[in-house]
């Protein structure tokens, strides 16, 4: 392989890529990153089993006759660091017989020791195993990520919570994720569904770094799902996760249907009363106290001083309550609810509060347990 490709262009790639990259794997080869030069383009590629990505760079053919084809793995980590300390300008990458990789910057050379890419997994094809295929908004598939992954479990005592339910059915699309304490759930309109119906669970770290390595908001991602993964593709970024074995839990039973108050305040105002008030939350457990037309937030820490804060209702139709919440969870709900106003309901003492945008045609839905306390 004989290529010359830009400062900018190759630390752009590594970035991405590296996002799949395991800095001790249990198999060797995959702490690295796949460099292979194809005709026009350089692909780089890695893995960590669950998800494999891939960014192309598109060579310019002005200098076909000093390019060569080829292909090479070599330590991720070291080449970013590498490239990332050269100085702005053209980097020339070339390979021997030897599986050395040679990079030329000014007056820096540098001899990485690499491995075979032959061995190294690839972007699977799903054009004959391909069950679904829609297109979205990359502006829209990012909201709705953030606002799901909130829920998403951390813990492995459930694996199949650790990721997103999607289900897509015609062109709804629908995303869910919860914990067992709190609820995310979106629900979209997708493009060239056709007449479909599929689901599946994507890991939730997965669903996540596809969001952020989304740069152009007004792109489009294509998503095709397989029998067991799911691949996304934009321009030069192209993204394979595997999906979670097992079945999501039916969640349908766990949204109340009824409630006996619902409160609408500014969301702005909610969110940062909320954070006030977490100062001093010992355990970060807040109080909400719905009293006639106003709502109260309190807090206390033992020896350390105690918060009291007010949020004006814009509207309150029920019954007073009063209710504990687990504030680091609530103020993950606040900051993805991207509208002005939000409604929460309250279902019952020990019942999910629910919360909802002002505009209930919107389709976002967040449920949070409350916690018990001794009064």
């Amino acid at each position: 392989m004989r290529v010359n490709v830009t400062k900018d262009s190759l630390l752009h790639a590594l970035q991405h890529v590296l996002k799949a990259v395991s800095v001790n794997h249990l198999i060797p080869i995959l702490s690295g990153v796949s460099i292979r030069k194809d005709q026009d383009v350089l692909i780089f590629t890695s893995s960590n089993t669950n998800m494999t990505i891939e960014y192309r760079i598109s060579l310019t053919t002005s200098s076909t006759s000093e390019q060569e084809d080829g292909a090479i793995v070599v330590p991720a980590r070291y080449l970013y660091e590498i490239v990332r300390k050269l100085e702005p300008g053209s980097i020339r990458l070339e390979t021997t017989e030897q599986r050395i990789l040679l990079l030329s910057s000014g007056d820096a050379h540098i001899r990485l020791c690499g491995m075979d890419s032959a061995t190294f997994p690839t972007i699977q094809k799903t054009d004959r195993h391909t069950v679904a295929r829609w297109s979205i908004n990359n502006a829209v598939l990012k909201s709705a990520v953030r606002q799901v992954a909130c829920a998403v479990s951390t813990s492995e005592t459930r694996p199949v919570l650790t990721g997103v339910f999607f289900e897509c059915n015609n062109e709804v699309l629908s995303l869910i994720a919860t914990d067992g304490v709190r609820l995310a759930s979106r629900t979209l309109t997708v493009e060239h569904a056709g007449a479909i119906h599929i689901q599946g669970v994507i890991p939730g770290v997965n669903l996540y770094e596809v969001s952020k390595m989304l740069k152009d908001e007004q792109g489009t991602t294509v998503i095709e799902v397989g029998t067991n993964q799911i691949q996304f593709t934009s321009k030069e970024l192209h993204v394979q996760s595997a999906l979670l074995e097992g079945s999501y839990p039916s969640v349908e039973k766990l949204i109340p249907q009824s409630f006996s108050s619902e409160l609408t305040v500014k969301t702005v105002s909610l969110l940062q009363a909320v954070e006030r008030v977490s100062v001093l939350a010992s355990g970060s457990i807040i109080r909400l106290v719905v009293s006639g037309g106003s709502l109260e937030l309190l807090s206390q820490t033992a020896e350390i001083g105690d918060v009291l804060d007010q949020v004006a209702l814009l509207e309150k139709n029920g019954e007073d309550f009063r209710i504990s919440l687990n504030a680091t969870f609530l103020l993950d709900i606040l900051r993805c609810i991207d509208c002005e106003y939000v409604r929460f309901r309250f279902t019952g003492i020990m019942g999910p509060l629910v919360f909802l945008p002002q505009d209930l045609s919107a389709s976002m839905l967040f449920l949070i347990t409350p916690v018990r306390t001794a009064n």
